[in-house]
């Protein structure tokens, strides 16, 4: 089941006191279409380990930011990821590297599209 999973970027609509001048682009920042790893991983690793990731909708799209990254990215860190061969363990790797640069820029989000 192929499903394409971006880092994006999107619009903030709290005032940060940022300087002006020209804002970060938004949209697509980075992008992967996996065909079945990130299933891979949650049966390896285990769906209950991995309680935010197996809530991702692979008919339809889910998008994590805030708390939702977090929880994914203390689930990713706190599980056994050493069994996770080939793609799947980028996948998981991609996706705790992108869960991390979340929390330091809240304008990011992980967003998963399904067929």
């Amino acid at each position: 089941m192929t499903l394409v999973i971006e880092l994006r970027r999107g619009v903030s609509t709290v005032r940060t006191g940022r300087r002006p001048g020209p804002r970060p682009a938004t949209g697509t920042v980075e992008r992967v279409v996996v065909d079945g790893e990130l299933w891979a991983v949650l049966e390896t690793v285990g769906r209950h380990r991995l309680p935010t990731l197996a809530d991702v909708d692979p008919y339809g799209d889910t998008v994590l930011h805030g708390q939702s990254v977090d929880r994914m990215v203390r689930e990713l860190e706190a599980a056994d990821r050493s069994r996770l061969r080939g793609a799947a363990s980028e996948v998981a790797g991609t996706l705790l590297a992108w869960g991390l640069r979340c929390r330091a820029d809240s304008d990011l989000r992980i967003s998963f599209s399904g067929d």
